[in-house]
């Protein structure tokens, strides 16, 4: 069927009519998600193909990007490429989750992504890559505000990704200079704040829940953390079950 042994589809044009989403898909997306995927969908039209099984004519991967192209395309039926798979039923499933599981996935390269962006500065993270701003701060904290300052700076010159490199490095070099002799003491407006990064979405969640607190939450004070740590001395100390975190 495939190019190689582990190739297990195949690309097949169906009509939309003849497929259908899973009832027992169990990923949701919100709808400023679902905002940024029909965006990413118009601007860069579908570079992957929906998953299908053949057996039950199931969408195994893509339901969302299927509903979004049917709102982008808004006819009743319509033609697609998709990659047709042949499996069973409960194996059917296993994909299902596996394809949508975070725990199967890789995390970001903070420093990589920061390449990225000084290799070709024109490129949005939120239009383009589809981060939110909250997404910006986690990942890179001040380093996107040094990024934009450093722009500012150089918007009458041609800002080109040496010239990028070479600005952030003196400003990383000043930085450095400035803690070295003694001026770490002078703390701006912000310095009451610091970021905690989580590996993934998934132990974001699980900590969340432990401390019960909404998941969307961004902000936390400080006591939440003196919370965590007088819990765990107390443990360490007196013994007790590790019930609230």
């Amino acid at each position: 069927m495939g190019a190689n042994q582990l190739e297990n589809f195949e690309i097949v044009k169906v009509n939309r009519r003849d497929i259908h989403g899973a009832d027992y898909n169990p990923r949701k997306i919100s709808e400023s998600a679902r905002k940024k995927l029909r965006a990413g969908l118009k601007k860069y039209g579908l570079v992957q193909p929906i998953i299908v099984n053949k057996p039950t004519m199931n969408v195994v991967g893509g339901h969302k990007r299927l509903e979004e192209m049917d709102t982008i395309i808004r006819k009743p039926d319509y033609e697609l490429h998709v990659a047709m798979i042949n499996v069973s039923e409960k194996d059917e499933v296993s994909i299902n989750v596996f394809l949508n599981n975070q725990s199967a996935m890789g995390e970001w390269d903070v420093f990589a992504l920061q390449d990225i962006k000084g290799m070709f500065p024109d490129i949005d993270y939120e239009a383009d890559m589809g981060f939110d701003e909250s997404d910006i701060n986690i990942l890179f904290g001040r380093q996107e505000e040094e990024r934009k300052l450093i722009e500012n700076q150089a918007e009458a010159e041609e800002f080109t990704p040496d010239a990028f490199r070479e600005a952030k490095k003196k400003s990383r070099e000043k930085a450095k200079a400035e803690n070295k002799n003694g001026d770490s003491c002078n703390l701006s407006e912000s310095d009451y704040v610091i970021q905690i990064v989580f590996p993934n979405n998934h132990e974001k969640h699980e900590f969340m829940k432990k401390i019960r607190k909404p998941e969307k939450e961004t902000y936390l004070k400080s006591s939440i953390l003196l919370d965590i740590y007088n819990h765990v001395y107390d443990i360490s100390v007196f013994g007790g079950e590790d019930g609230k975190y």
